[in-house]
């Protein structure tokens, strides 16, 4: 009897665990249903797309405008930054210095738009890279910013260039596509990954020139051959320091 009465304490004790399990599982699922999806479908990382095109459009001078449309799309609300930082400067191989020095760039008049309305932009320099951008927290879903500015001092002369003419360095702020636009012919465009050691890159539409993200990855800065004379360049800023 004793016996029989401990087996049935026992099997008591089991139905009961396993009614405490069901509870558990249940309470859980009552717990976590009280949790918003957008809050944990995409955790840790809330990003579900970036994209980003830059116009640039090249003057004879050798300056250049910059022109930036960039889309996010956004899984839950969080923090989000357009634009971003790029290094102001461009290693110069064609001077036959056995230390290249550097063709500084100056970047000037930065706007930028976050889905359709002005922004304050906030302009930092660190070292030779500067930083144009400006950051806001964003609700679920897409969003589109447009980012703007000048650079001037990115050109220079190029004898190394097979046929002459005139380079312009240009770095993209942040990964996407590139379409080059000039007011002189594009002669032919490369993408460094060491200078002075460049390949061909992009392709000719029209008269754009046309370069995929997937060859940007890797670049160090994208140098374009331009079919004109250095006499009309604004005046370069050579620097021979690291």
């Amino acid at each position: 009897m004793n016996s029989r009465k401990h087996w049935t304490s026992s099997g008591n004790r089991k139905a009961a665990g396993a009614g405490l399990g069901v509870l558990v599982v249940v309470a859980a699922t009552i717990v976590a249903g009280t949790v918003p999806v957008d809050d944990v479908s995409a955790a840790p990382n809330p990003y579900m797309g970036e994209d980003a095109t830059h116009t640039i459009t090249i003057d004879s001078d050798g300056s250049y405008q910059v022109h930036i449309d960039q889309t996010m799309e956004l899984a839950r609300n969080y923090k989000f930054t357009f634009g971003g930082m790029v290094h102001d400067g461009f290693r110069l191989p064609d001077t036959e210095s056995v230390l290249p020095p550097y063709l500084r760039a100056q970047y000037s008049d930065p706007t930028i738009t976050m889905d359709g309305q002005a922004a304050e932009v906030d302009v930092e320099h660190e070292v030779h890279a500067v930083d144009i951008s400006a950051e806001d927290t964003f609700t679920k879903g897409e969003h589109e910013g447009t980012v703007d500015y000048r650079v001037t001092g990115a050109a220079v002369g190029s004898v190394q260039a097979k046929t002459g003419g005139v380079a312009v360095y240009f770095r993209s702020l942040v990964p996407g596509d590139v379409v080059v636009k000039s007011a002189e012919s594009i002669v032919a465009v490369e993408c460094e990954d060491w200078p002075p050691e460049g390949e061909p890159c992009g392709r000719k539409s029209g008269d754009d020139w046309l370069i995929g993200p997937d060859e940007l990855a890797e670049t160090d800065a994208v140098r374009i051959i331009l079919d004109t004379d250095e006499a009309g360049l604004s005046e370069p800023r050579i620097d021979s320091t690291k």
